[in-house]
């Protein structure tokens, strides 16, 4: 049985504004995009966490995200694991096309979660409609083969 932490929810701005606020100052000190200046990235920091204190859309993503980026992790720790067990060896994990596909799939993970708590993009009862046309399945096979002549004749 999951414990009940429900009096956590008081205090998640707080956690957002912290989180969020770590996070962007982190990376803005490693990739050092703006210069070495402390000052700059503490005050850009500061602006953008305090976005997650004033609008509670952005607490709700913080939190649609953080469950499902921890969900991500330890489903990647639990194939690495596994491919661990079975072949004795990690060299897939060497390949750079693996950190691409695992950012693209943090990305969509994070686009996906934003339409959802935003509500800025996608609206899922017409997105639905339209997949249940009959012209969909005719676009969506042309894609496909597309992809499919491109792949064989590109060797």
């Amino acid at each position: 049985m999951a414990m009940d932490i429900s009096a956590l929810n008081y205090f998640m701005p707080v956690f957002s504004f912290l989180f969020v606020f770590v996070l962007i100052y982190a990376l803005l000190a490693k990739t050092k995009i703006l210069g070495e200046n402390k000052f700059v990235h503490i005050l850009i920091s500061l602006v953008l966490s305090i976005f997650f204190l004033v609008r509670t859309s952005l607490v709700e993503f913080v939190k649609l995200n953080s469950a499902w980026f921890v969900v991500f992790i330890v489903c990647i720790f639990f194939i690495l694991l596994l491919i661990s067990f079975t072949h004795g060896k990690l060299d897939v994990i060497t390949k750079p096309w693996v950190a691409w596909v695992l950012i693209g799939l943090l990305i969509i993970m994070f686009i996906i979660s934003s339409t959802f708590t935003l509500g800025w993009a996608i609206e899922w009862g017409s997105l639905a409609g339209w997949m249940n046309t009959s012209w969909f399945g005719m676009v969506l096979l042309i894609v496909i083969a597309i992809v499919a002549a491109w792949v064989l004749t590109k060797k």
